[in-house]
């Protein structure tokens, strides 16, 4: 449920704190200068909630995704020894294409466009690339970004 709060700061102006409290859900807080833009931000963030799409973005503005794929390394990748080196070219492939893109950034449109030009490079035997090694490349992402979502916020 979301309540707004009329607030007067030293100078005389006013502000609108809103805060968002639903179970199962950290509590969320947010200041505008607009009583209708608070309104606008309650409505939103309490439906995405609701509907499962409501992710804090404020630690992926701060992250990259040559961070995201260094602490996978230093963290999980010794709890898998079975497929360590093959896992870890791969993640070091992506961090070379995507690190300078924050994760807040990541989109389909830009994994897709990596996949496609995996999918036209060549090997060290100089062969075309395999759809199956491309998909290995892809989950090779995948369970990082999984991590980073669900254990790491």
């Amino acid at each position: 449920m979301a309540y707004i709060q009329e607030r007067k700061t030293a100078d005389g102006k006013t502000h609108y704190r809103v805060q968002i409290r639903l179970k199962e859900f950290p509590k969320e807080m947010a200041t505008f200068e607009r009583k209708t833009d608070a309104k606008l931000w309650a409505h939103q963030t309490e439906a995405a909630m609701r509907e499962g799409r409501y992710f804090k973005t404020s630690e992926s503005k701060t992250h990259t995704v040559a961070n995201l794929v260094d602490r996978y390394i230093e963290n999980i990748i010794p709890t898998k020894p079975k497929n360590a080196p093959a896992c870890t070219a791969q993640l070091t492939w992506w961090k070379e294409q995507l690190g300078y893109c924050l994760l807040s950034d990541l989109t389909p449109a830009l994994i897709v466009e990596q996949k496609d030009k995996l999918l036209k490079g060549t090997t060290y035997k100089r062969t075309l690339r395999s759809p199956a090694t491309v998909v290995r490349y892809l989950a090779a992402l995948s369970h990082p970004l999984t991590i980073a979502v669900k254990e790491w916020g």
